[in-house]
């Protein structure tokens, strides 16, 4: 008998630490998910979606991402829609940047709505959002590459074709020779080119595809091997002395081989609820986290994609000390019946 309790004690021990997600999860458009979870505490948000995942977009948390039991690259949705701006470029960050060209916002002062603003201004197509402050300009006022969020950084207007927008970031694509472009996710992986840091910097030529060139977005580019998520691409190219480029053009697709590329452009959106919103659905996209790894990465997405979804009531968080881990009703079963089996050997 003794042997038998030595058995089962570190077992029940295991079941009083591990923090229990009931996982009542399933898949469907975001209507359906709305909908469902609608007597059920409303799809899952409180608890998840963090300061930082409205603000960067992306939450580096290893113990909520173990928590939500997503596999990587798996979406859920969130509770929120989204109004959708315009693609944006970063060109580069300012030392100086002129007073003369400050706007004022009255309504929740963001990116967003400082490139909203500015764009309806015509000439005005470089924008600066810094220190909560908007600056409108009619030329780019960027003088060295961005290291840090204390610089101000300068944007300029993409252009893309807005059946192609929705996700948040901007891929070059290229099949057969013909160059285009159009949206994906971030958490996506794609191919990516780097280009110099700026023209006192010189990319690094170990990249294993490296081409010298004098073109209008760097003097050198290099294509790193194999797929990565944007961040991950971006951080690639840091690597190499170089940045991911702010945009493709059709006169270097011969150095490229057919594929989707990251560039460094996205989109600009507000996350909102029903009651924020009252205009046309044409601009309104809906919201989703995807997982890869530890990051968690808040994307447009389109309403009628089919994405995995939680109920409000259907998620519990235990604090604890340790790492998050996921059990769901199968699972406890299962525990109990390996208790049992234990403590009747």
């Amino acid at each position: 008998m003794n042997g038998i309790r030595m058995l089962a004690l570190p077992f029940i021990i295991i079941l009083l630490v591990i923090p229990i997600i009931a996982n009542n999860s399933t898949h469907g458009t975001f209507a359906y998910a709305r909908t469902n979870c609608s007597q059920q505490g409303g799809l899952a948000y409180d608890n998840i979606v963090t300061t930082s995942l409205l603000t960067d977009y992306k939450e580096n948390n290893c113990s909520l991402a173990s928590s939500l039991g997503l596999n990587d690259g798996e979406a859920f949705w969130i509770k929120l829609q989204a109004e959708l701006g315009a693609y944006i470029t970063e060109l580069g960050c300012a030392t100086v940047l002129p007073k003369d060209f400050t706007l004022n916002l009255t309504e929740k002062p963001s990116l967003f709505q400082c490139t909203k603003e500015c764009l309806a201004r015509g000439s005005m197509n470089y924008i600066s959002f810094h220190n909560a402050q908007c600056y409108c300009m009619a030329d780019d006022y960027s003088n060295f590459e961005c290291s840090d969020s204390s610089h101000a950084a300068i944007y300029r207007r993409f252009q893309i074709d807005e059946e192609e927008g929705k996700h948040r970031c901007i891929v070059a694509k290229l099949n057969n020779s013909k160059f285009g472009y159009t949206s994906a996710k971030c958490s996506d992986k794609h191919l990516g080119v780097c280009v110099d840091r700026s023209t006192q910097s010189k990319l690094q030529s170990n990249c294993t595809t490296f081409y010298p060139t004098f073109s209008e977005i760097g003097r050198d580019i290099c294509i790193p091997p194999g797929i990565y998520i944007k961040d991950e691409m971006k951080g690639k190219c840091s690597e190499y002395n170089g940045k991911l480029t702010p945009y493709l053009y059709q006169d270097i697709s011969h150095y490229l081989l057919d594929g989707l590329y990251f560039q460094d452009s996205f989109l600009t959106f507000d996350p909102q609820t029903d009651e924020e919103y009252s205009g046309s659905e044409d601009f309104l996209a809906c919201l989703s986290i995807t997982k890869q790894g530890c990051m968690l990465i808040l994307e447009t997405d389109k309403c009628d994609n089919v994405n995995r979804y939680l109920c409000g009531e259907d998620i519990h968080f235990e604090k604890q000390t340790g790492a998050s881990t996921r059990m769901d009703s199968d699972c406890i079963v299962l525990s109990m019946c390996l208790f049992l089996k234990i403590i009747t050997y």
